[in-house]
């Protein structure tokens, strides 16, 4: 699929075609339908922050489609229509229970375990970041189901 790529820091985007994987899990794999440019994505696409994991598809502000829920996502079926959450929040921690998601213990259970097959996204083999577990600057995106929200 098409995705615009930041490859290096400070460089900009570079439309490129790279490989996403099968949901697993509680993921699902959205189509996008739009994606708003941030000034954050901007700014870490045309800047050299020195920290980021490259190369990367930025793209936290996204509204699509549901394609595919993962085997275990409980709150999405195909045809739903979501928009993306730059929180990223584990459901199961204190804060998560007591309605605070803001302050999750544990938002890395948002990511894909290396366990489950591999990187969400791989060009030619390699690994492709998923800027705030999203990475909507691409044709799909493959995001956890905590990460979305329902529209009507």
């Amino acid at each position: 699929m098409k995705a615009a790529v930041v490859e290096k820091a400070g460089e900009g985007f570079v439309l490129k075609d790279i490989e996403i994987a099968d949901p697993v899990g509680r993921e699902v794999l959205v189509e996008v339908r739009a994606a708003g440019l941030c000034h954050t994505d901007l700014t870490l696409a045309t800047h050299n922050p020195g920290h980021l994991p490259l190369p990367m598809v930025l793209g936290h502000e996204i509204a699509g489609e549901v394609v595919a829920p993962g085997p275990r996502a409980r709150a999405f079926k195909a045809g739903d229509h979501v928009v993306g959450c730059l929180v990223q929040w584990c459901g199961a921690c204190a804060a998560c229970d007591a309605g605070r998601t803001h302050q999750c213990r544990h938002p890395e259970a948002t990511l894909r375990d290396p366990a489950d097959g591999g990187p969400r996204l791989s060009c030619d083999g390699r690994p492709v970041t998923q800027g705030m577990g999203l990475g909507g600057f691409a044709r799909h995106a493959l995001v956890h189901e905590n990460q979305l929200t329902a529209v009507p």
